[in-house]
């Protein structure tokens, strides 16, 4: 990895980058190859982005061993939006290889909580990762896997090595071993933490993806939610639709999302907001224009308060999992991260072979004319 910088207090507000190579690149980056990065958003957090924190603690009911996080100011039991996590980057098709050094001898102590629970950390370490699909191409899912080593080096783990995604952890409604899902603010049930509005294209249940748990290795399963059904596979990030944001001049909450620019340039507007409230319209309600201009000319004075930009959040997604080291010998292992491409469709190369030989033909023709 190469470690992006350190900012100070008096830096101002930015974005850091850690690139993360499938070698050891002391000697230079030449040869080496990168399929993604970590980055973190000053003051919020700071280099190298990412960082473990040593437990035991209670978070959800779960007694952990510590955390993976990111390298900001909040701790493993930290209340949501406190930048708790680590915000990885797929930028390549490849394995993005995250090593963790360990010590084999070191012990996790008992110890007693404020509510007098005995805490052990037998559940391993939480991870608390957002990913990040910046490969300019949209992607099936992707693939976590365990084991030492990067690049070509790279061995996965097996049975009886003591290293394993834990089995006892339990994230999300229904206390699944691996929770992967998108942003509460875009899909799901009204909460805090989407001002008690529901989300914007589901105001009603989460979606994200399915996963397949293994001991070394989860894998997504197609989605959960109707995320699939409205928008197809993960996007890209620079593929994300446009939305319009109302700024309730709250830095502590997302700014939320009130129309968005449709692939054919209509605008949809799903909420409105009235002396400074945001509600939802009725789902029979929504309003359709035409075009941007259009919304901006029947909807003049909401339209003065909004500002465009990415909905970024649908290229993010939330993976809430635990890795137990029980009685694992190493001095390091291996989160390896695998994106999946998009399959190509059973009639892609009988297409392909279609639209070659008309042009062969067309080739042929023309020629035979001159």
């Amino acid at each position: 990895m190469v470690v992006g910088p350190t900012f100070s207090d008096d830096d101002p507000e930015q974005t850091g980058e850690s690139a993360i190579y499938d070698r050891d690149v002391t000697g230079g980056t030449a040869v080496a190859v990168t399929n993604g990065r970590i980055d973190y958003d000053f003051p919020e957090a700071n280099g190298p982005g990412i960082k473990v924190v040593p437990g035991p603690v209670d978070v959800g009911g779960n007694d952990l061993a510590g955390c993976i996080m990111a390298s900001s100011g909040s701790t493993c039991d930290g209340p949501r939006q406190s930048g708790k996590r680590f915000k990885q980057k797929i930028t390549g098709l490849g394995p993005t290889d995250l090593v963790f050094d360990t010590n084999p001898d070191g012990t996790i102590g008992e110890i007693t909580d404020a509510n007098g629970n005995t805490l052990d950390g037998d559940i391993g370490y939480r991870v608390f990762h957002k990913l990040t699909n910046e490969t300019g191409a949209p992607l099936a899912g992707f693939k976590l896997s365990l084991g030492t080593g990067v690049g070509g080096d790279f061995t996965a783990s097996g049975s009886g090595d003591g290293l394993s995604f834990s089995q006892d952890f339990e994230n999300g409604p229904e206390k699944l071993n691996a929770y992967a899902q998108f942003p509460a603010g875009l899909f799901g049930e009204p909460s805090d933490r989407n001002g008690d509005l529901g989300g914007f294209f589901d105001r009603v249940e989460r979606s994200g993806f399915k996963t397949v748990f293994g001991a070394d290795m989860i894998e997504t399963a197609g989605f959960f939610g109707s995320y699939g059904d409205t928008f197809g596979p993960w996007f890209t990030g620079e593929a994300v639709p446009t939305g319009l944001f109302w700024d309730d001049g709250n830095d502590d909450v997302e700014d939320p999302l009130i129309a968005w620019i449709l692939d054919d340039g209509r605008v949809e507007q799903r909420r409105d907001v009235e002396n400074g409230v945001v509600s939802n319209l009725a789902e029979d309600a929504f309003a359709l224009f035409a075009n941007l201009e259009e919304f901006k000319t029947t909807e003049a004075d909401l339209f003065a308060d909004l500002f465009s930009g990415a909905i970024e959040d649908l290229a993010n997604v939330n993976m809430n999992f635990a890795i137990d080291l029980t009685g694992f010998a190493g001095e390091s292992f291996t989160l390896r991260v695998t994106p999946t491409p998009v399959p190509l469709p059973a009639t892609a190369p009988l297409l392909l072979v279609g639209i070659g030989a008309i042009a062969m033909i067309r080739r042929r023709k023309r020629t035979k004319a001159i």
